[in-house]
């Protein structure tokens, strides 16, 4: 998860939105339970817990980088991901996931504070997820999308 900000964001300079209530629907649906399987074990650095939860062809676009793949992701940042949460308390401020067919789109909204590397860290990430039914009917996330 990413503190940087898209380049759109400084077109609205100090404009802030106050999150009125937190939102949290299709969040106990089977989408959802992977979603929050995933989160899970980021934060706990559960290796299998992720690879079972990704794609093989999962695209992971985070701070203006993609990673193509499962074993592109696995190679280069998700041990980086799992130290980084880990040393982190995040607090759940809003979840929605919304399925269509066979296609589910999950978006988080979350609110991360703690130290890593010695560096205060207050920040609010948002994700958006893609996940796609499986043959078994089981969920697997081929979209991760982190700022």
């Amino acid at each position: 998860m990413s503190t940087g900000n898209s380049n759109l964001t400084f077109a609205h300079g100090d404009e802030t939105h106050a999150i009125e209530k937190s939102e949290f629907v299709g969040v106990d649906s089977a989408a959802g339970k992977v979603v929050k399987q995933f989160h899970n074990a980021l934060q706990t650095g559960n290796e299998t817990l992720i690879r079972q939860s990704l794609a093989e062809n999962v695209q992971i676009f985070e701070g203006g980088k993609v990673e193509r793949s499962l074993a592109d992701y696995a190679s280069h940042h998700m041990h980086a991901d799992m130290a980084y949460l880990k040393s982190l308390s995040i607090t759940l401020k809003e979840h929605r996931v919304t399925i269509t067919g066979d296609i589910a789109i999950s978006t988080a909204i979350s609110h991360a504070q703690g130290e890593y590397k010695g560096k205060s860290v207050d920040s609010i990430t948002m994700e958006t997820l893609v996940l796609v039914k499986q043959v078994d009917g089981s969920w697997k996330i081929t979209h991760v999308h982190w700022s």
